[in-house]
């Protein structure tokens, strides 16, 4: 029942894509044309996945039923069609697309895969069992332009994976070549958010703009595509412009690729995470772009209020971020945020309302003349405020997704 389901499946997409596949069938070994062979499946696979890098909604919620039921069609194959290098290939894509990797287990009892570079699919099966090492040292020495069709691809992608931790400069290179050895694929989308992470990672700035660039122009309607935002945000967060002011232009100018609703969503993202991680001169500079964006949309403006002004509470002396807090709405702010006002508020207060001494009597370990000692209670409350704040925005609340 399970197996006449998954036909009629495949069926329904080969139809739907108009897949080249079928114009294949006179292609497959004698006394199989009744069945697809395992490249046509394989191939209809990556034909929803890279409809959905595209933005195909549809695509994206049939693939991950596509990748379940071809399973037992590729276990239960004529023996003799895994003698047609296209099958073999075929073969170790599905399991680096998500894929079972029992057909790859399966296939290396009975030897070498036909027509596969020494190692490849050990190496690919390694890789997917999580065995990094065994991996790095089968996959690393092979030549990704030496495969044909996606595989390459596919093979450079998992090549800068492995070495994204250690060697970042070849890491881009090989994402590079999987881009260009599968362009308008989901490995070429996957290998630009690949890049954006590592180009945070080596803070280079340039890549990181460039990667942008090219993604907003190729994929800027992925199904992936908030979570290339989320990526790119947190490599923003990196290059910290309270340490180097002069850095946040660029990144502004960097932002401008996207439409202003893209920037205002960024833009928070970045200040959000940067408050959080203490990084307040960025928190404050990106909520202050965050708010010339937000237009009549009131969460947004009060989600810039917010991480504004808790980000200056550190550093004013007077009331104005604590009047700035108590003007926020809660109402308007999503849950995941009214914890963050009401530790502010919290902290706010100590900072403003704590009496400062204007007077000290001598101690034998006094502070050097320099230090306002009398003000020694106040950055105590105010690191136990800001420790306490930090601790509560790591718990993340019910229902909210990791950032």
């Amino acid at each position: 029942m399970r197996r006449g389901l998954g036909y009629r499946l495949l069926a329904c997409v080969l139809c739907l894509l108009a897949a080249p596949a079928l114009a294949e069938t006179s292609e497959a070994p004698a006394g199989a044309a009744a069945q697809p062979q395992p490249y046509q499946l394989v191939r209809t696979l990556q034909s929803l996945q890279n409809q959905a890098a595209l933005g195909n909604k549809a695509a994206h919620a049939a693939q991950r039923g596509l990748l379940r039921e071809i399973e037992a069609p590729l276990a239960n194959a004529d023996p003799a069609a895994w003698s047609d290098p296209r099958n073999t290939r075929a073969a170790v894509l599905y399991v680096l697309s998500g894929g079972q990797p029992g057909i790859l287990d399966q296939l290396l009892k009975q030897g070498e895969p036909a027509g596969l570079p020494q190692g490849l699919a050990l190496g690919a099966l390694a890789y997917v069992m999580g065995d990094s090492d065994k991996a790095r040292a089968l996959l690393l020495p092979l030549d990704p332009a030496s495969l044909a069709d996606a595989l390459g691809g596919q093979l450079a992608l998992v090549q800068a994976n492995l070495i994204a931790r250690t060697d970042q400069k070849r890491a881009l290179t090989l994402l590079d070549q999987a881009r260009l050895l599968a362009p308008g694929t989901l490995v070429e989308e996957a290998a630009l958010r690949r890049a954006i992470f590592i180009a945070g990672e080596i803070s280079d700035l340039d890549r990181l703009e460039k990667a942008t660039s090219q993604y907003l122009r190729r994929f800027d309607n992925s199904v992936y595509a908030e979570s290339f935002r989320q990526s790119f945000a947190a490599a923003l967060v990196r290059f910290d412009v309270g340490r180097d002011p002069a850095k946040f232009p660029q990144l502004v100018a960097t932002l401008r690729a996207f439409d202003e609703g893209q920037q205002r969503a960024v833009f928070l993202i970045v200040a959000r995470d940067a408050l959080i991680r203490g990084r307040f001169e960025q928190a404050r500079r990106a909520a202050n772009e965050a708010a010339k964006l937000s237009g009549s949309d009131q969460e947004a403006t009060s989600r810039a209020a917010l991480y504004g002004a808790a980000s200056r509470i550190a550093g004013d002396r007077d009331e104005a971020a604590l009047g700035a807090l108590k003007a926020i709405d809660a109402a308007r702010l999503p849950a995941a945020d009214k914890p963050i006002l009401e530790t502010a508020l919290r902290v706010a207060t100590r900072i403003v309302d704590w009496p400062v001494a204007t007077t000290q009597t001598p101690q034998e370990n006094a502070a050097p003349p320099s230090f306002d000692t009398g003000q020694k209670p106040l950055v105590a409350a105010a690191e136990r405020g800001l420790d306490e704040a930090e601790n509560l925005l790591k718990v993340k609340p019910k229902g909210e997704k990791a950032r």
